[in-house]
């Protein structure tokens, strides 16, 4: 039977290299290399992406996952269009930061609430959310978006942490710990954020706080019987953790796989 995996991350190695000596897997991610989020660390990637390899995965790097339905994932990269048949799916796409409406921030529909992800690829394109941002968070995503805000000229940085710093900031930074955001103030343009008692000023709220896992592959709602979603939520991330998560996903299919062949 066919596995697809969405994701060439830890997680979705992990998961193809398990999978891959009895299944037949194919590996599809919207980078042209594989590591996700945890590129970076070179070693493990590696080490990861050859097992799966020599187990029999296929991999196709630069291309986007776009639909799953009937049985079928639609995927289109530089040569085109691939329709694959597959008797699962597993979502490995990774995480995202909370949004305002999970965080529950009230106030206006000012203009400068922005996630991390965005905040950090406009500032690597010299384009700042804010001069003055307040970035939401104490993890990874907030430790980034304060390294690419300051990076590309912010002003002043401060980082509201409602859970505690998980990792230290950069330089510079101001941080105020244990205290959650409650609401987003502004007009056309953010103008602060408030927490409890106190107000930040600010001319951008940067989202990086809390975890959810991405489910961008049209079709692969939670509920199917056919779709395994598989993510580590830690904050900070861990190799560990992420492979673990690619070792319960290929677990759970394992256990998909057989139902369907007993039935």
């Amino acid at each position: 039977m066919t596995v697809a995996i969405v994701g060439a991350g830890i997680t979705g190695l992990a998961c193809a290299a398990e999978l891959a000596p009895a299944e037949r897997v194919q590996v599809f991610d919207r980078i042209p290399v594989a590591g996700g989020v945890h590129g970076w660390r070179a070693s493990e990637t590696v080490a990861l992406g050859r097992g799966a390899r020599r187990a029999g995965a296929t991999f196709r790097l630069g291309v986007t996952a776009i639909r799953w339905a009937e049985g079928q994932l639609l995927a289109v990269g530089p040569e085109g269009v691939h329709r694959v048949a597959a008797s699962v799916l597993v979502v490995a796409a990774g995480a995202r930061p909370l949004t305002r409406a999970e965080l529950g921030l009230a106030g206006g529909r000012p203009a400068g609430v922005v996630p991390a992800p965005v905040a950090c690829h406009l500032a690597e394109n010299g384009l700042l959310a804010g001069r003055r941002p307040c970035v939401v968070g104490g993890g990874d995503w907030a430790h980034r978006a304060c390294r690419e805000l300051l990076a590309a000229g912010a002003d002043a940085v401060t980082v509201l942490a409602p859970g505690g710093l998980r990792r230290a900031m950069p330089e510079g930074v101001d941080v105020m710990e244990g205290r959650s955001p409650t609401a987003v103030e502004g007009g056309p343009r953010v103008t602060g954020l408030v927490a409890g008692e106190e107000r930040i000023a600010c001319d951008a709220v940067v989202l990086a706080h809390g975890l959810a896992p991405l489910r961008n592959v049209e079709g692969a709602v939670w509920d199917a019987p056919d779709v395994v979603h598989a993510g580590a939520l830690d904050d900070p991330a861990t190799v560990a953790g992420a492979r673990e998560a690619g070792l319960r996903a290929a677990a759970e299919v394992r256990a998909l796989l057989g139902s369907a062949a007993a039935a």
